[in-house]
């Protein structure tokens, strides 16, 4: 929105800035999934800047020429180019020349698939310029799109393959920087804010700083006509060419079929349609993942999941209710008796869990636990002897697992529930513990929680046990 403030991507904008101080000619990609935020970062990259910005749109080259001609006009005058506006892409390559020989230019082609697109020579004829004369140039060539896949097939590893200088995906903002947009929120309440929008700035965007969680769910995600109400339909039908298909498989992971047999079953594809390509379209999309234990061998394989915060609630709340919300139902009654109750739960797992996780890799991003190499989460068994089977065995989890290699550097439950985490779960992590591969004396124990029983901090603090609170995630 017109007016609101930057918040974060230091490390990106940093990469950016890199390439224009850098005085040389430079060529970057930046790509990621639609609302991630790469207009707006690229926006604040250019400020102040000699720069052409262009954002191409579905359509012709014809149409795309003269919009980058009013691109190229609001950069810097030209009563030649008013007067005939570009015929084609050569000319507009050539501009960029004259423009770069007066001084150093910077030039962003945002949403580059639909120009490369409607012009199949466009990629072709941006290589050749660039190794024959743009290279030559103090120019900082930025392409920029949403199509993750085109871009990965037709721009990293095509034309543009052993020319550019440099390529981000752009991902969802953390948890963290999610919570720079709530700024007089409780942690609690941002916890429960990113389990709903996720790190998608356009979403996080929709929500009132100034208005409760309550009513931000109700009026902006439940009630018919806002952005969030509608944007998971949507979203799916923009970024997949089979909508339809990838719309079931995200509905029968959200319904709990976590392994590829039972999500295929459930979707009923065509006989002999292999399901794996349209999870892994949907995983590069950042939709779904696949996890698996991060120690040890696993009395099962990896599970599928919705990755997305927002596409899990909208999948959980929305959906089944969407009839009923349709005919302009109360939403703040709705969300009282439907949503609230179960709200904690829904952010218990895997969103506390993902948090905690994460927030572990920050601090190893720090400095503590060094030689950590992986951090996640572990299940597998443990025994569980009965009467008549002695051998008995069940499957255990973990929610926060950092391993150096084979050993467990740490080991960790989390517990987003009203009850004060207590003695009971310090003491069934050790037993599960006492049954992890790779963990030994030396593994630090830690339990995150919305809060703790007063006895137990006292205890935890003689052995040596952390507790992490909300508050201490966003220290």
């Amino acid at each position: 929105m017109e007016g609101e403030p930057f918040l974060d991507r230091d490390w990106e904008l940093g990469w950016l800035q890199g390439a224009w101080e850098s005085g040389t000619a430079e060529f970057r990609i930046l790509y990621g999934r639609r609302r991630v935020g790469k207009s707006a970062l690229l926006d604040e990259f250019a400020r102040g800047k000699r720069c052409i910005v262009y954002q191409a749109v579905e359509g012709t080259t014809a149409d795309q020429l003269r919009d980058l001609t009013s691109a190229i006009l609001a950069c810097e005058p030209d009563p030649v180019l008013r007067e005939a506006p570009l015929p084609n892409w050569e000319a507009a390559l050539q501009q960029f020349n004259r423009m770069a020989s007066n001084g150093r230019l910077l030039v962003i082609l945002d949403e580059y698939q639909y120009a490369a697109m409607a012009d199949r020579t466009l990629a072709s004829r941006i290589q050749r310029w660039w190794s024959r004369e743009a290279a030559k140039l103090p120019i900082c060539l930025v392409l920029c799109g949403s199509y993750i896949r085109f871009f990965e097939e037709n721009v990293l590893n095509g034309p543009a393959y052993g020319r550019h200088t440099g390529f981000i995906q752009l991902h969802p903002l953390s948890y963290r920087e999610a919570g720079l947009f709530l700024p007089g929120w409780s942690a609690e309440d941002r916890i429960r804010a990113f389990a709903v929008t996720g790190g998608m700035p356009h979403y996080l965007r929709q929500l009132d700083p100034h208005g409760s969680l309550a009513w931000n769910i109700a009026h902006n995600v439940l009630e018919r006509g806002a952005v969030l109400y509608q944007e998971a339909e949507l979203v799916v039908r923009e970024e997949l060419r089979e909508p339809r298909v990838y719309y079931s498989i995200l509905r029968a992971i959200s319904d709990g079929c976590t392994e590829a047999s039972k999500i295929s079953d459930r979707v009923q594809l065509a006989p002999r349609t292999n399901i794996a390509p349209y999870l892994q379209t949907l995983r590069d999309l950042g939709f779904v993942d696949n996890r698996e234990a991060v120690v040890g061998r696993t009395m099962r394989r990896g599970i599928w999941i919705l990755a997305d915060p927002y596409l899990r609630f909208w999948f959980r709340f929305v959906l089944p209710n969407k009839q009923q919300l349709d005919t302009g139902h109360d939403v703040e009654r709705f969300y009282r008796t439907a949503v609230a109750p179960r709200l904690d739960d829904f952010v218990s797992k895997p969103i506390f869990e993902d948090i905690c996780r994460a927030w572990v890799g920050q601090q190893i991003a720090l400095g503590a636990w060094p030689g950590v190499t992986k951090v996640g989460s572990w299940w597998g068994p443990m025994p569980k002897p009965l009467p008549d089977n002695r051998r008995n065995q069940v499957e255990a989890e973990i929610a926060v697992v950092a391993a150096a290699g084979d050993q467990v550097v740490l080991a960790g439950e989390a517990k987003w529930t009203n009850k004060p985490v207590g003695f009971d779960v310090l003491n069934h992590l050790r037993s599960v513990v006492d049954n992890l591969p790779g963990a030994d004396a030396s593994t630090q124990l830690m339990l995150f929680g919305r809060r703790f029983e007063p006895r137990l901090g006292a205890a935890a603090e003689a052995e040596g046990i952390r507790l992490i609170t909300p508050a201490q995630l966003y220290a």
